[in-house]
């Protein structure tokens, strides 16, 4: 016997009973004295359908599973290095309502407003070519973004090495700051580019090598996807969509260019990535009437 569920009315236990038998369940009620409830066992192989039914009647919430890619992910070890950029970043953001901490803020910006392009970085201001994945703009901003950034920061700590990761968040928060910088000027910041670069690297990481042990779930991989689509529309308010698309670029190269060979499957998510940088340039270029912040030609 097998338990489906367990409750102390009588008249529901019979309900549920006689509408599991409609569903071609044979079940039954025992009654234990001690505990004062009618527990409800079945013998049918239709278990878990039984459990789904016993829920509805009874008004609970069928439990959120977790898909078991993100529990092996959760089950990491702390990453030292993503956990000190995590405390980076709250810090300066906790920081930054005050007085001082505005003005700090200001400096790790790439860039003033008024300034010509680089004009700061030029001078030998060179942190701020990179700072601008340490600011957040608002408290869900920071949320989310740490939330991700720890999950997927911790994964490639681990299996890549601490050295290797710290390299990856500089040079994809290089990439994709000059980027939006280029399209939309200085006055930008967030991590979503690095963690953008990270999902475009383990995914295509992953579909190159069968034997890696970690991936980003599907569904989880086409919200992130879906997502970046959605910013790019421009109804969620001004988002730094080119940092977006250029990280999602570079980790895609990345993951492709390492152990190169000449195949099928890494020219594929090259190209992918090219379409992806494109598409985000067009788009962009058209809603600001295409006029980049700095021209190059």
């Amino acid at each position: 016997m097998q338990i489906v569920g367990e409750l102390r009315d009588k008249r529901m236990a019979d309900e549920i009973i006689a509408g599991l038998s409609e569903l071609g369940i044979p079940s039954e009620a025992q009654f234990v004295p001690e505990a004062e409830m009618f527990v409800i066992v079945t013998e049918s192989a239709r278990l878990e359908e039984a459990q789904d039914f016993f829920r509805v009647k009874m008004g609970f919430k069928k439990p959120v599973e977790i898909d078991q890619q993100w529990v092996k992910i959760k089950t990491l070890p702390r990453g030292e290095a993503t956990y000190v950029l995590i405390l980076v970043c709250c810090f300066i953001y906790g920081f930054s309502f005050s007085t001082l901490g505005a003005s700090l803020y200001n400096m790790l910006f790439i860039g003033g407003v008024e300034s010509s392009p680089f004009s700061e970085i030029l001078r030998g201001q060179v942190w701020r070519i990179v700072t601008p994945i340490l600011l957040h703009m608002s408290f869900l901003h920071i949320l989310f973004n740490m939330m991700w950034f720890k999950d997927l920061g911790y994964l490639i700590e681990f299996n890549f090495g601490k050295n290797f990761f710290i390299l990856f968040v500089a040079l994809t928060g290089i990439f994709s700051n000059v980027c939006q910088y280029l399209v939309s000027g200085p006055q930008f910041g967030g991590m979503s580019g690095v963690l953008y670069a990270m999902l475009g690297f383990i995914w295509v990481y992953k579909s190159l090598h069968d034997d890696f042990d970690y991936a980003i779930p599907r569904f989880d991989l086409g919200m992130m996807i879906g997502w970046y689509f959605l910013c790019l529309t421009g109804m969620l308010g001004p988002i730094a969509n080119t940092a977006h698309g250029s990280g999602l670029v570079i980790g895609m190269i990345a993951a492709a260019l390492m152990k190169f060979r000449f195949e099928w499957p890494r020219l594929k998510y090259l190209g992918l990535a090219l379409f992806f940088l494109v598409f985000t340039l067009l788009v962009e270029g058209y809603k600001l009437n295409g006029r980049f912040y700095i021209t190059l030609w």
